[in-house]
C-alpha cells in the first residue's frame, strides 16, 4: 500500500493533487509509528524517519523532530489505555523517565552539528542492531514476544519493582538505584534525541535487569518512559526555532493514535516471535536502503 502511495504522489508531483498526497502519506507514517509501537519492542520511530524523508522530503532534521513528536502523542495514548491493567511501575518510570528527559536534549543539539548523511547513516547502523536484537530475542525468548504494548490481557497479581543494585530490595529513591538506572536512562535519552528514536528497544531489556519486574510490567511502564522522553526530545527541536509543521504533526499523531487501536485488535490474533521476526526483517530492508541512498548521493 505505502510503494503504490509513493507511486501515485510521485506521478502527481507539483500538481494541484500533490498535498493530498502528502496528507496521505503522512497519515500511512503515523499509522506505521502507532502499530510498530504498539506491536513490538523497537518503536515506530525506526520507520517513521526514513519514511519520512523518503515520501515526504523532509530533510532529517525536520523528520527527526516530527518523529520525536508524534511517537511521544502515540506513547501517551498507549500508556493511557494501560492504566486499569495495573501493570505501569510508577516510580522507576519517572526516575527513568527525568533523566532521560534532561539528556534528550544534548541529543537533539548533537543532530544538528553532525552532517545530514553521517546522521542518517548512523541512524541506519541503529536500526540493523535493533533489528539483529529483534530477531535473537524472539528465538531465544519466544515467549516475551507475546506481551505486546497494545496488548489488552489480562494482569494478574504480580510483585513491584526491586533494585538490583540494593540488595534487591524494593525500589525506593536513593543512590543505589537511582545510580543503577541512570546509565540505561542517558543512552535512552541521548539515542532519542539524536535519531528520533523512542527507544523502546533498550528501555525494556534495561527495566527488566535492574528492577526484576515482569516483561508484561516492562512494556507498559516503558509506554511512559517513552512518552516523556520523546516529549522532552520534541519540546527541544521546538525550542531551537526550527519550522514546525503543525498540520503534518497532528496527521502524523492522529495516525499514531489508529495504528496504537489497530495494535490492540491485532496483538489478540498475531502477536508473537513469528510477527517480530517481520518486523526484523522490515527494519533490516528499511536499514539497507537508506544506507544505499545515502551512500549514492
Amino acid at each position: 500500500m505505502i510503494v503504490r502511495a509513493a507511486f501515485l504522489c510521485a506521478t502527481l508531483y507539483q500538481s494541484e493533487f500533490s498535498l493530498h498526497c502528502d496528507k496521505y502519506m503522512a497519515l500511512i507514517v503515523g499509522v506505521v509509528i502507532g502499530l510498530v509501537l504498539g506491536l513490538t519492542g523497537a518503536g515506530g520511530s525506526v520507520f517513521a524517519v526514513p519514511l519520512l524523508i523518503v515520501l515526504l522530503g523532509l530533510p532529517a532534521q525536520q523528520a527527526i523532530g516530527l518523529s520525536l513528536g508524534a511517537v511521544a502523542i502515540s506513547a501517551l495514548f498507549g500508556s493511557l489505555s494501560r492504566l486499569k491493567g495495573g501493570d505501569i511501575q510508577w516510580l522507576p518510570a519517572m526516575v527513568y523517565a527525568v533523566v532521560g528527559g534532561l539528556v534528550a536534549p544534548l541529543g537533539n543539539w548533537s543532530n544538528r552539528q553532525i552532517d545530514e548523511s553521517v546522521l542518517m547513516i548512523a541512524f541506519s547502523v541503529l536500526v540493523l542492531v535493533i533489528a539483529s536484537r529483534m530477531w535473537i530475542q524472539a528465538n531465544r525468548h519466544p515467549q516475551d514476544a507475546m506481551i505486546v504494548r497494545a496488548g489488552q490481557q489480562e494482569s494478574i497479581e504480580q510483585a513491584g519493582a526491586i533494585c538490583r543494585f540494593n540488595h534487591f530490595e524494593t525500589f525506593q529513591i536513593g543512590l543505589p538505584c537511582v545510580l543503577g538506572i541512570t546509565v540505561g536512562a542517558s543512552v535512552t535519552g541521548l539515542l532519542s534525541g539524536l535519531f528520533g528514536v523512542g527507544g523502546g528497544f533498550l528501555i525494556v531489556p534495561t527495566l527488566l535487569f535492574l528492577t526484576g519486574i515482569t516483561i508484561r510490567q516492562a512494556v507498559a511502564t516503558s509506554l511512559v518512559i517513552i512518552a516523556i522522553v520523546s516529549g522532552s526530545g520534541f519540546v527541544s527541536y521546538l525550542l531551537t526555532g526550527e519550522h514546525l509543521n503543525t498540520s503534518l504533526l497532528l496527521l502524523i499523531a492522529s495516525g499514531g493514535v489508529v495504528g496504537m487501536v489497530l495494535g490492540i485488535v491485532i496483538s489478540r490474533y498475531i502477536a508473537g516471535p513469528g510477527l517480530q521476526k517481520l518486523f526484523s526483517v522490515l527494519m533490516l530492508v528499511m536499514a539497507i536502503l537508506t544506507l544505499v541512498m545515502q551512500l549514492a548521493n
